[in-house]
């Protein structure tokens, strides 16, 4: 799925371009609602790949239009067009699903603070410690066994799409694959880091309303703590990180019923070395 990501699509689909030429991957790029060149850029990008150019905005509905199109009796990989990954992660990351081991798969997500601001780097760094991220990160890339896929799809509209996918699975059907990783760059500002800490809060609310509970019990603010003692600045770290969740869960307090309608989303991490957005 991807909406005006023409600046940073490329850099995506470069990497498993000759994977998809030896007929290891099928690529499906779903080009939902884009205001830009995201669907040039991605048949520039892997001319291999089949791209989809949607007028529906919205990653639930293109991932419905996307495993429309999938093959049903293969494992299905979702991956954002803004995240960099390597075929042999992905090819990592389905492995333990071929071989009927679990029904979903995680990799492990690593984060471009290159460019960020430091407050913004302080909150990454906290929340990198969040016992969350011990089997993994599952979002932005995941893979799902047919099976798996059978169990979500299609997907109702909700804004947390991949946790509520993720709530589908108990721990002990979700494989965690160390061997897989990609590649995320967080907003650099601590403006956009706002909006799309308020984005997920609000899904997951939205989840919990109509009874998804997480199977893994959620955050643990005394693991976090501990972690946090035994880094350099990482109490530092974590006074930023539970200063911007205050910051959050204040705004949602006060928003409007229309606001909270509102897609947030941040644009500095779809910025490119030469400045094209």
């Amino acid at each position: 799925p991807a909406h005006d990501e023409g600046a940073v699509i490329g850099r995506c689909l470069r990497p498993l371009r000759a994977a998809c030429q030896a007929g290891q991957l099928r690529i499906i790029v779903i080009a939902n609602g884009c205001s830009d060149d995201t669907a040039a850029q991605a048949r520039t990008a892997c001319p291999e790949a089949l791209v989809l150019d949607s007028a529906t905005a919205g990653k639930t509905a293109a991932l419905n239009l996307g495993h429309a199109r999938a093959d049903r009796g293969l494992p299905v990989v979702v991956l954002d067009g803004d995240l960099e990954t390597r075929a042999d992660d992905i090819l990592a990351l389905v492995a333990p699903l071929r071989a009927g081991m679990a029904l979903a798969a995680s990799g492990v997500m690593a984060l471009d603070l290159s460019r960020v601001s430091r407050p913004v780097a302080a909150f990454q760094r906290a929340w990198a410690t969040n016992p969350y991220f011990a089997r993994g990160k599952f979002g932005g890339l995941f893979a799902l066994s047919p099976a798996g896929a059978a169990r979500v799809f299609p997907l109702p509209q909700v804004t947390a799409d991949d946790e509520f996918i993720r709530r589908h699975f108990l721990p002990a059907e979700t494989a965690f694959v160390p061997a897989c990783r990609f590649v995320a760059h967080p907003p650099r500002h601590l403006r956009g880091l706002l909006a799309t800490r308020r984005r997920a809060l609000r899904g997951a609310r939205a989840l919990a309303a109509q009874g998804m509970k997480d199977p893994t019990g959620g955050q643990s603010a005394a693991v976090m703590l501990r972690a946090a003692l035994g880094r350099r600045w990482g109490l530092a770290d974590m006074a930023i990180y539970a200063v911007v969740m205050l910051a959050v869960r204040l705004a949602l307090a006060l928003e409007s019923p229309r606001a909270a309608q509102h897609w947030e989303r941040d644009l500095s991490s779809r910025m490119v070395p030469g400045g094209r957005a």
